[in-house]
């Protein structure tokens, strides 16, 4: 097999650090889980990341791929529909790797001022992706929604908790729980 190019092989990295991140977790993962994945020996991952920036650069193209596939390559559909899709998809099992990674970089984050900016940069963004559009839902007749910005913070407000609830094995909160709340909560904030 050919050697990479140095951006290929950055990409590789991260690439690797992504799979293992979203089936670890942050917290879990290690250094020698991303180079085995990788084919990498540590030396060469350090050479184009940190531990700190490959974990937070990982956790960011993971979240940002979710939002992208949620909201922001959707324009074209009907703003009722991505949001109906975005309740009923919140709490699906295959949601759970990228609620976990959200919640870990929030924690972790505390302490890891790269994570911490990551999760903040990603929170911005899909905070402006979803006040767009309730924006746009409202322009479109779909619903009545006087302050989009405040309500994209509230919405997020309550999918972070109600995923926190669902993630405790054996918790308080069912799934259908969770996406009951969370279907009356965008109701409440969309009119």
């Amino acid at each position: 097999m050919p050697r990479l190019k140095g951006a290929d092989r950055r990409t590789s990295i991260l690439e690797a650090a992504e799979r293992v991140i979203l089936q670890k977790g942050l917290a879990a993962a290690t250094t020698r889980d991303v180079t085995s994945e990788a084919g990498v020996a540590a030396g060469l991952m350090a050479h184009y990341f940190s531990w700190s920036t490959l974990r937070a650069a990982a956790f960011a193209r993971l979240i940002l791929a979710d939002l992208e596939r949620s909201v922001t390559d959707r324009v074209a559909d009907a703003p009722d529909a991505v949001v109906t899709d975005l309740v009923d998809g919140a709490f699906a099992e295959d949601a759970d790797a990228l609620w976990r990674l959200w919640l870990e970089a929030t924690e972790l984050g505390t302490s890891d001022p790269a994570l911490a900016e990551a999760a903040a940069e990603a929170t911005d963004r899909w905070h402006a992706a979803l006040s767009g559009l309730l924006e746009r839902g409202t322009a479109a007749g779909c619903w009545h929604c006087p302050s989009p910005d405040d309500a994209a913070w509230r919405i997020i407000a309550i999918l972070l908790g109600l995923a926190g609830l669902c993630l405790i094995p054996g918790g308080p909160l069912s799934r259908d729980a969770a996406t009951h709340h969370l279907r009356i909560a965008v109701r409440n904030e969309s009119g």
